[in-house]
């Protein structure tokens, strides 16, 4: 379903800047954004402590989201002189006259690949294309190998539906086989569902099934030490974390370790695992070139001296544990997984 605007809401308006939707809408948190709307709405200097009462929001919470704004260069200090924004990415010029408007292109149904047929090839039949085809003695001879046991009749056609049913060639057969095996599952069924799986997603080369292979590989190992951190139950990830781990993991370029750091810093801040939180800030590091701890620690000290000065620490908030990022905080990953599952306080004790 589509929605459009009310045209009786412009009955009373305020202007919002384009900057805050395009730059930081995905960097900003909940608070900030309320806050700012607060002020644009208001159209006067407000105090910290007015936005709070006015939002309900820890006083702390509203001073971290005027800082934010006031490092995107939408907010000034009172008094302060105005400062140009850096100039907008320029609007493609439109064309002297209108293009002709295309129809829509239909959106591809997703391909849904067959279960194989209850009715297997016979003895003759599998003989036969031996006969016919030299390719299937050696994608039986290479599946003993690569899986340890003998092929017998069942592996039989179970390999040669692969390749008919779902037009699977025997060399990425193969590597579906030792794809299997990696994951120590050599049972025929599993075989056969992943058969169904790569011809869904059109895996039918070699360079298409190395690059599913790698981004499983990436996947397992990121969610396994995911996994052990945040003390997530599920064997596997869901399609969600799939996505964010991949995200942050290949697209990002992130460690395990600043992934894990990005955890803690969510779960200091809300006391609970949000996906969408981690996103937040390990984007924030991106954009800021942010690639290692120290560089985390460095970034954290260099807001914390511009808003406190430069030798007074954050105050703690009231019942929250000192930051992650006080002179003591661990980076170890086995610290990590520890603090998490409740073995060691979230807070080191000072030597």
């Amino acid at each position: 379903m589509d929605y459009q605007i009310n045209p009786a809401a412009y009955a009373s308006i305020f202007a919002v800047p384009k900057a805050v939707v395009e730059d930081n809408l995905l960097l900003a948190s909940p608070t900030a954004l309320k806050a700012l709307l607060l002020m644009l709405c208001r159209g006067e200097a407000l105090s910290v402590d007015e936005i709070a009462k006015a939002l309900k929001r820890d006083a702390a919470d509203v001073a971290d989201a005027m800082v934010f704004w006031q490092q995107q260069g939408i907010l000034l200090p009172a008094g302060e002189t105005a400062k140009p924004l850096p100039e907008p990415h320029p609007a493609p010029q439109q064309p002297a006259a209108p293009a002709a408007i295309k129809p829509a292109e239909p959106v591809p149904e997703k391909k849904t690949a067959p279960d194989l047929p209850l009715s297997r090839p016979t003895h003759e039949q599998i003989a036969i294309r031996l006969q016919e085809c030299e390719d299937f003695k050696v994608l039986f001879q290479e599946a003993q190998q690569k899986l340890g046991k003998t092929i017998g009749y069942e592996g039989q056609s179970i390999l040669i539906m692969l390749h008919d049913t779902y037009d699977l060639p025997v060399e990425v057969i193969l590597m579906l086989l030792e794809y299997a095996k990696s994951k120590g599952k050599t049972g025929y069924k599993y075989i056969a569902s992943i058969g169904k799986e790569w011809s869904e997603k059109e895996i039918d080369s070699l360079e298409s099934a190395e690059e599913y292979i790698r981004e499983q590989h990436t996947t397992d190992t990121v969610w396994t030490n995911f996994r052990d951190v945040t003390g997530a139950k599920n064997r596997n990830p869901t399609a969600k974390q799939k996505r964010f781990l991949l995200s942050w993991s290949r697209d990002m370029g992130f460690s395990d370790e600043m992934i894990a750091l990005a955890y803690e810093i969510c779960i200091d801040n809300t006391n609970k695992l949000s996906l969408e939180y981690m996103d937040r800030v390990l984007l924030s590091w991106q954009k800021g070139g942010v690639k290692t701890p120290a560089d985390a620690r460095r970034a954290q000290e260099q807001w914390s001296a511009k808003r406190f000065g430069k030798n007074e620490p954050k105050p703690a908030r009231a019942g929250k544990p000192e930051s992650v990022f006080s002179s003591d905080a661990s980076y170890d990953l086995q610290a990590f997984s520890k603090r998490a599952i409740g073995l060691e306080d979230l807070q080191q004790p000072k030597q």
